[in-house]
């Protein structure tokens, strides 16, 4: 593919768009992309030449970022390291317009967005002039003054800004940083705040093993004792949080955490704040400072796995010390933290799984295989996770987040998931009286339709369920309760698009090689005609 690509476009380009090749006029787009990109570099540099910011650059600028969302990054290597290597001189002119700076730094992150494109041996950005445009924008000493105004979106550009081009940082970057923002570290001052916050946006994670030395090695062992340190949660200690699980993420397996996995998770479970006792005692100064969960679950799922496992035992204990705090008559302001936990924890476990099993390899540092996930780690995490989530389906705030949950915990391990929901499902189709217990379950096996119907070495029975879901669904179609009637509805749309509505049966007589499930399979296809007129009725 990439030959032909060479012959027709004369270079290979970085990524393009591959659904273009279905549209109808698919030969001419590789004629038509080179002039654009030609008018485009072409104008583009004679506008920085003549320093013609507007209308020159920024129109053509807007015609690159076209040009991107059209093709894809149709272009070559050498021309995407140019590409960003203006971006980053124009997005850091001091005397630049708030608005065009903006809107240069929206296509720099967009050149940038994949990061397996381009390694650190072929783009190098400097760290310095995005420091000093942080500084300027967000420390500014004359904003309050009313003599500048900057509007309420520059701060997450520019952070977006940091994190795109953070890969790209020299090797010298950390011990320069350090020698920076590291006067500024006294717990008992405001400017700590501001340190830790510059260090966890700027330090670089990703680095090959050889130049860990240069990296989180000078650093982590002097955060991480700060950390320990500290147990009055002040407002910095998120953020050097954030920092340590982006660490964790980028670095499996090249960073002992086993020394420090009991008080993460101490910490962890008394940032959630949840209330002791009968009389409900809370702490006020944890209420405004708790973790981010979604940098905690980040941090959990790298420590997982690895020889000593420790990090599955204490999670496992976290949730049987907490898993009373899912029962549906169980409610309070710590329940949203706790749903959210039970959400997206199963979502970065896939994710690691994906990038430790399917991803293809790239410059970025893989995961040692010492440290990989096993089956029967998986096995264990499901285990520990399951009574929660079964716990959390019936939950005050909606069976969403358990939905979520389930449909990722069923895609690695649908055996030990979906028979107890299943068996949830068939007693409430069979009730009457508790709408919402029905509501709940079609919510689950929605999101775990897929795994379902898909069957597989660990669930062979799962397509079986299909039909007898169908046929006692139909009873929710009820007009005189809406809610009820729209999740069966959707529940009946998600398996009728997931399963062909197809008489199989002929097939038993046709063929002689099918295995016992699928003539089950097929014998029961008969009866899709019964369950379309019945749903018609």
């Amino acid at each position: 593919m990439k030959k032909d690509a060479t012959g027709a476009l004369g270079f290979v380009p970085q990524k393009d768009i591959v659904y273009n090749k279905l549209l109808p006029y698919a030969d001419k787009l590789d004629e038509e992309s080179n002039e654009i990109l030609g008018q485009i570099k072409g104008n583009l540099a004679l506008a920085v030449q003549v320093r013609e910011l507007w209308p020159g650059v920024l129109f053509w600028t807007r015609k690159l970022s076209t040009y991107i969302r059209l093709y894809g990054r149709k272009f070559t290597k050498e021309d995407h390291v140019l590409f960003v290597k203006l971006l980053y001189e124009l997005v850091t002119i001091p005397t630049m317009e708030i608005g065009m700076m903006q809107g240069f730094t929206r296509l720099l992150v967009s050149l940038l967005k994949k990061k397996e494109l381009l390694s650190q041996d072929d783009l190098q950005l400097p760290w310095r002039p995005l420091y000093q445009l942080y500084e300027r924008i967000l420390y500014s000493k004359t904003e309050h003054l009313g003599l500048n105004w900057f509007p309420n979106s520059v701060e997450g550009a520019l952070k977006m800004l940091v994190k795109s081009c953070r890969p790209y940082f020299p090797e010298s970057s950390t011990q320069e940083m350090l020698d920076e923002w590291r006067p500024l570290l006294c717990p008992f001052d405001h400017t700590m705040q501001k340190a830790i916050s510059y260090l966890e946006l700027f330090l670089p994670t990703i680095l090959p093993p050889e130049q860990h030395h240069q990296g989180f090695k000078l650093w982590f062992e002097e955060l991480m004792e700060l950390w320990v340190s500290v147990q009055n949660l002040p407002a910095w200690e998120g953020t050097l949080v954030n920092l340590f699980a982006r660490l964790a993420n980028d670095n499996i397996g090249y960073i002992d955490w086993d020394p420090y996995i009991p008080k993460i998770f101490t910490r962890f479970l008394r940032s959630l704040n949840l209330p002791v006792g009968t009389s409900h005692l809370l702490v006020p100064r944890y209420l405004t400072n708790a973790y981010d969960i979604g940098h905690v679950v980040l941090w959990i799922s790298s420590m997982l796995g690895g020889p000593s496992k420790e990090a599955q035992k204490q999670l496992s204990g976290l949730f049987n010390s907490i898993a009373t705090f899912f029962h549906p008559s169980n409610n309070g302001r710590w329940l949203m933290k706790l749903m959210k936990l039970l959400q997206r924890l199963p979502t970065t476990v896939v994710r690691r799984l994906h990038r430790e099993r399917y991803q293809c390899a790239t410059w970025l540092p893989a995961v040692p295989e010492s440290h990989r996930l096993t089956e029967h780690d998986v096995t264990e995490f499901v285990e520990s996770m399951k009574q929660p989530v079964l716990l959390a389906m019936f939950s005050k705030t909606g069976s969403l987040d358990a939905a979520q949950a389930l449909q990722n915990l069923a895609l690695v391990r649908p055996g030990l998931v979906i028979p107890p929901v299943l068996e949830k499902t068939y007693l409430a189709m069979e009730t009457l009286t508790e709408p919402h217990q029905l509501t709940a379950t079609l919510s689950c096996m929605i999101g775990m339709a897929r795994s379902l119907v898909r069957g597989g070495r660990q669930f062979p029975e799962g397509p079986t369920h299909v039909l007898p879901l169908l046929m006692r669904a139909l009873p929710g179609v009820d007009p005189n309760d809406f809610s009820k009637c729209m999740i069966t509805f959707q529940f009946l749309a998600t398996f009728t698009t997931l399963v062909p509505l197809v008489d199989c049966s002929s097939a038993l007589h046709e063929r002689d090689n099918l295995t016992e499930m699928e003539r089950e399979l097929c014998s029961a296809s008969a009866e899709f005609e019964d369950f379309v007129l019945q749903f018609i009725d």
